[in-house]
């Protein structure tokens, strides 16, 4: 196979260090933020034109995720938010229609509602919202339009949804979504998990050979790359503690529905997740189910 040289948009966050600590360091360029400011058009054309020759196609991981202090910025498209989610993606993809670089925009699935009157699991083909309701946090809106404006671009890309991401390795950038239940229990914090929320989670290991393939292929398209079938939290937290702690019925039960009726509350999916047979058949992958994928989690990490 012929090895593509990568460019790496946000490689130190939690998703974007583990693939790039993944794969060979002669293979990338991953700058920081200072490096490449990449909400500038003007910075992200004359990096490009720099370092053209340097790599063959651009993985953005950089994007603003914290939907709470997200939705403090609701409306406001010069916030940063908006600009670093949608702006800098758009600046990507107009930079590598020019630079006729193969553009991969790291997404979410909250670019859907994950509602009752539209719920999930998701296929590839589903149609996102094409307008903001109160049903939809301000996080969700501009990974909505981060896919917009990439699809619309005229580059060639692939947008890849990934969901509630857990490290199967030790990493002490910050706390995943396996990891920070596991602390809440230790201190004995651990509060009641909702019963009434569907997601599909993904070890954050089972990215990186996914997104090879991708590479690979440069197939124009959406991918799902999360566990090969649904969850609850309430679901998943029993099964992790189970398997990390050895404790089981410790874990009460909560609903999101009636958390989401409290006034003030940041709009979430409830009724979300992904589902991946296109994507398996597709990349020619078999993903784990999400019960492996913890199971895989608690054998690589220290927990």
């Amino acid at each position: 196979m012929n090895m593509k040289k990568l460019l790496i948009i946000g490689s130190s966050g939690l998703v974007g260090s583990k693939f790039a600590s993944s794969i060979l360091s002669n293979r990338k360029v991953a700058p920081n933020e200072i490096e490449l400011d990449i909400t500038d058009e003007k910075i992200v054309n004359d990096f490009f034109e720099m370092e053209k020759d340097n790599f063959d196609a651009v993985v953005n991981f950089a994007g603003f995720t914290n939907v709470d202090v997200a939705e403090k910025e609701r409306g406001d498209e010069n916030g940063f938010c908006y600009r670093l989610n949608v702006d800098g993606p758009e600046n990507l993809a107009k930079a590598c229609k020019k630079y006729n670089k193969f553009l991969i925009q790291i997404s979410t699935d909250f670019v859907f509602n994950g509602t009752s009157d539209y719920p999930g699991p998701y296929s590839e083909r589903s149609l996102t919202p094409d307008k903001l309701t109160e049903k939809m946090g301000w996080y969700g809106w501009t990974k909505n339009r981060s896919e917009f404006v990439v699809r619309n671009s005229g580059c060639k890309y692939a947008i890849v949804r990934i969901a509630y991401p857990f490290y199967g390795e030790n990493c002490d950038l910050k706390l995943d979504y396996a990891k920070s239940y596991l602390k809440l229990f230790d201190e004995g914090k651990l509060f009641p998990i909702f019963t009434d929320q569907i997601l599909t989670p993904l070890l954050i290991d089972d990215l990186t050979p996914a997104l090879e393939k991708i590479i690979e292929i440069k197939q124009t398209g959406i991918y799902h790359v999360v566990s090969s079938d649904t969850t609850t939290p309430f679901e998943f937290v029993s099964y992790l503690l189970e398997k990390a702690r050895g404790v089981t019925n410790v874990v009460q039960k909560g609903s999101m529905e009636e958390f989401l009726k409290v006034e003030g509350r940041t709009p979430r999916s409830r009724l979300g997740g992904l589902k991946t047979e296109i994507t398996q058949e597709k990349l020619g992958i078999k993903f784990k189910t999400w019960r492996e994928m913890v199971d895989e989690f608690i054998k690589r990490s220290k927990v």
